[in-house]
């Protein structure tokens, strides 16, 4: 009984340290699933925002669904402080694409799609991606 309360102490201690630290997973090294609508005649759509975990370090989008026929594209925008990437052209249904961006640590980051200026409906797309 000892031996357990030790090992129970132990590890409450090493969490409580870990918490105080900082340290931890951020929600950028997860995918985290997405369900949007990109505005028509070149309009936008946009995820939720992530933490970034390390400063530049690229995000992958992987697409399930592009609305009917059309491909949209999209890019990397930081919540404020600029970092924002650069354009990924024409994703389509089923494509995984890297994300470049200098967004910085513990930044906020979302995905921005947009479609093109002569696409005339509104888009869905679906799909997931982390920011790293």
């Amino acid at each position: 009984m000892t031996n357990s309360l030790v090992r129970r102490c132990a590890l409450a201690f090493a969490g409580a340290a870990l918490v105080l630290s900082g340290a931890g997973a951020y929600a950028g090294t997860s995918y985290e699933s997405y369900s949007t609508t990109v505005g028509k005649l070149n309009g936008n759509g946009y995820t939720s925002y992530q933490k970034k975990s390390t400063t530049g370090a690229d995000g992958t989008l992987k697409s399930s669904s592009v609305g009917g026929s059309h491909v949209v594209d999209a890019r990397m925008q930081a919540q404020s402080g600029g970092g924002t990437g650069a354009w990924a052209r024409g994703v389509n249904d089923g494509e995984t694409r890297t994300l470049k961006n200098s967004v910085g640590k513990a930044g906020n980051a979302r995905v921005q799609f947009s479609t093109n200026w002569n696409t005339r409906v509104d888009v869905q797309v679906t799909g997931s991606w982390r920011s790293n």
